[in-house]
Parts: C-alpha cells; structure tokens; sequence
C-alpha cells in the first residue's frame, strides 16, 4: 500500500530494476505511474488484482499504510506471510507471520542509506511528496496540520 513511506520504497525498488506493483489511492497515483510502476487502486480485490498484474504471486509485498486490516489481504498477494514485511501493522503480523520492522530489538531500522538518499534528493534524483513547508516558527501549525491527518502528504519545516 502506498503511503510516503511507500512512495520512498517504490523509487528505492525500482532504482534496484525491480518490477514494482503498486496500490495506491488518487494521491499518489499518477506520480507513481510516472516514475515506472504499476498501479492498482486500493478496496475489494486488491489481493485478485496485484497477482493478475504479475501473473501469480509477487516475490515481496511491503506494507507501509497505517494500520487498517488489510495486513491479511497483503498476504493473499504474496507465496508465503514471510513473503511480506509490514512498517505499521505489528499485531497482525506476528498472528500473521509476516515480517515487520518495529525499531524493537530483532526487528530494527537500518538508516545507513539515509546519508545517500538525502544527497541523491538535493541532486533531484529523489524525492518525497510534500504537502507544504512551514518556516520553523509555524512548527506548531505544521504539527496540529499533520496530527489531523489531512494533508496526505508530509511536511517540512525550513531551518533558516
């Protein structure tokens, strides 16, 4: 499922030329395409219709959508539950056997590639969909904005 993290992951897959399959809603959509993936809409049938795009099941499904149930559906895309890898969906997971990284010990994040893609986005060769940039002072109203959940996208705050 595509969320920000998703979008990251997506342009992290397909710099690797891997084939990337794609759910995603209206937000993401069309720039997923753009950058080379194939995209599905989110609902019923996800699972049908991500193993019709691949032709069975898919290798690896990642999971970065805030938790919605559909851990299990993600499941139904791939051969095995340890097949998929979920960021956000820790109890399903482990009911499921499905992977997840939860910043507990066995289960950490690795940030050694940070440093590369932070110069590869000041190189334009990554990026991250913003839904604005609030100068430090308005830290306040970029926090209530992405805590109401609305802005689909995330937010930066300008340190100058």
């Amino acid at each position: 499922m595509t969320s920000t993290v998703g979008y990251a992951a997506t342009q992290i897959a397909l710099r690797y030329c891997a084939r990337v399959i794609a759910t995603a809603g209206t937000t993401h959509a069309d720039a997923l395409r753009g950058l080379g993936a194939e995209v599905t809409g989110y609902g019923e049938g996800i699972a049908e219709r991500v193993r019709e795009l691949a032709g069975g099941p898919v290798d690896l499904a990642f999971d970065a959508a805030p938790v919605s149930n559909s851990l299990p559906e993600i499941v139904r895309t791939v051969a095995k539950p340890e097949d998929a890898l979920t960021m956000s969906d820790f109890a399903a997971a482990q009911e499921l056997g499905v992977r997840f990284q939860s910043g507990e010990e066995g289960h950490e994040y690795h940030h050694h590639v940070l440093g590369e893609y932070g110069r590869m986005a000041a190189d334009g060769h990554f990026s991250i969909p913003l839904a604005g940039t609030y100068p430090l002072e308005q830290w306040r109203e970029a926090a209530e904005l992405s805590l109401s959940g609305k802005p689909g996208r995330k937010l930066a705050l300008q340190v100058r």
